[in-house]
C-alpha cells in the first residue's frame, strides 16, 4: 500500500510538471502569434535582421572609417562626405554585404561617393535599394571599373524611381495595392524587368489593359506585374516584345490569374521546344484568350498540331509551378483550365471559367 501511494505520488509530480510546461508552452505561442499579427512588430524585426552588429560587422566599421581617414588624395570634405555616409549606411541598417560593397577596396573611395549617394537617396525615399545593391555587387565580382559600375548603378536607380511611379499611377487608377511588403517587391520586380528589356510604352500598355479588366471586375497590382513579368520572359525565349506584350496584355485584360498567366510562358516554351513556330504558337494563343477558351482546350490544340507531347496535355500544368506554389490542386485542381477563381484578383469573366 505504501509503495502503491509512492507511486501516485509521483505520477501526480509528473502530471503537474507536464501541464505546467504545456501552460508555459502555450503562453508562449499566443503571445507569438499576437506579435506575428502586428504588421509593425514583424516589420521591426525584419530590419533587425539586417542592421550591421557583432563582432564581424564592428570590425568592418572600424576598417572602413580607418581607410576613410588614412587614404590617400581625399580632400577634408570627402573624407567628411564618406564618415556621413557610413554613419547614415549604419542607422539605415544596411547589412555588412552591402557595406562592403559600398566601401569597396577594389576602388578609390572617392569614386564611390556618387553610388553610396544614390542607394541612400533611395532608402531615404522609401523604395527598395536591392536592385542596385544586387547590381553593384555583381558587378565588383566581375571586376568591372568603378566608372562602369557607377553608370550601371544610376541606370538601376532610374527604373526603381520610374518602376515606383509606375505603380502609383496603376493605384490612382484603381488598381487594388497590395500590403506595403509586397508593394516593394513589386517595385524591385518591375525595375528587374526593365532592366531586362522592359520599355516604359510596354508597361502603359500592360496599365491600359488592367484598366480594361477593371470594366469587368477587379485587378491587383499582383496581376499588373506578373503580366509585365510575362511579357519580359517571353521576350526573353525568343518572342518578338511587341507580341510578347501583346500576348500577357490580353491575359490580362481577360482576367487570367498570376498562375495562368506564368503557365502561357511554360505553354510556350514547350511548344518551341517541340518545333512550333513561335509566331504560329503566340497566334494560337491570342485566338484562344480572345475567343475565351479555357486554358486546357488551347493545349489540346497544340497538341493536336504536334506542339506537345501526351504528358504535356495535362492541362498546362509544367514543374516550375512546384517553385511558385501552384501545382495541380494549387486552385480549385482546374489543372489549369482558366476556370478562374479570385485568387490573385483574377475573375470568372467571358467564356474563361464559364
Amino acid at each position: 500500500m505504501k509503495k502503491r501511494s509512492s507511486s501516485m505520488r509521483a505520477l501526480t509530480s509528473r502530471v503537474i510538471v507536464l501541464f505546467s510546461l504545456f501552460i508555459i508552452s502555450l503562453a508562449a505561442s499566443i503571445a507569438f502569434a499576437q506579435d506575428g499579427s502586428n504588421p509593425a512588430q514583424v516589420r521591426n524585426r525584419k530590419e533587425t535582421r539586417k542592421v550591421t552588429q557583432g563582432p564581424q560587422g564592428d570590425a568592418l566599421l572600424q576598417r572602413i572609417r580607418e581607410r576613410i581617414q588614412n587614404e590617400e588624395g581625399l580632400q577634408d570634405q570627402e573624407r567628411e562626405r564618406l564618415r556621413d555616409h557610413l554613419d547614415e549606411c549604419k542607422r539605415l541598417g544596411f547589412d555588412n554585404d552591402l557595406m562592403a560593397a559600398l566601401f569597396n577596396e577594389a576602388n578609390p573611395l572617392r569614386a564611390q561617393i556618387r553610388t553610396q549617394e544614390r542607394v541612400l537617396a533611395l532608402a531615404r525615399d522609401g523604395l527598395p535599394v536591392e536592385p542596385v545593391a544586387q547590381k553593384l555587387q555583381e558587378g565588383l565580382r566581375k571586376g568591372i571599373a568603378e566608372e562602369a559600375l557607377e553608370r550601371v548603378c544610376a541606370r538601376i536607380e532610374e527604373y526603381v524611381r520610374t518602376a515606383h511611379r509606375f505603380m502609383k499611377r496603376a493605384q490612382e487608377a484603381g488598381i487594388t495595392k497590395d500590403n506595403a511588403d509586397a508593394e516593394r517587391r513589386h517595385v524591385r520586380e518591375m525595375a528587374t524587368d526593365m532592366w531586362r528589356g522592359l520599355k516604359e510604352d510596354d508597361m502603359d500598355q500592360l496599365q491600359t489593359r488592367a484598366g480594361q479588366r477593371l470594366r469587368h471586375g477587379s485587378c491587383t497590382t499582383e496581376d499588373l506585374v506578373v503580366a509585365a513579368e510575362t511579357a519580359t520572359r517571353l521576350s526573353e525565349i525568343g518572342i518578338q516584345r511587341e507580341k510578347a506584350v501583346r500576348l500577357a496584355g490580353d491575359a490580362l485584360q481577360h482576367g487570367y490569374t498570376p498562375r495562368e498567366m506564368k503557365q502561357l510562358v511554360w505553354v510556350v516554351m514547350t511548344a518551341h521546344m517541340r518545333g512550333g513556330s513561335p509566331d504560329k504558337v503566340i497566334d494560337t494563343l491570342e485566338r484562344g484568350i480572345r475567343n475565351q477558351h479555357q486554358f486546357s482546350q488551347m493545349v489540346q490544340e497544340m497538341w493536336q498540331r504536334g506542339w506537345m507531347g501526351p504528358a504535356d496535355q495535362q492541362g498546362g500544368w509544367s514543374p516550375m509551378d512546384n517553385a511558385t506554389g501552384s501545382g495541380p490542386g494549387g486552385r480549385q485542381q482546374d489543372h489549369g483550365t482558366g476556370g478562374s477563381s479570385q485568387t490573385g484578383g483574377g475573375q470568372e469573366q467571358g467564356g474563361k471559367g464559364k
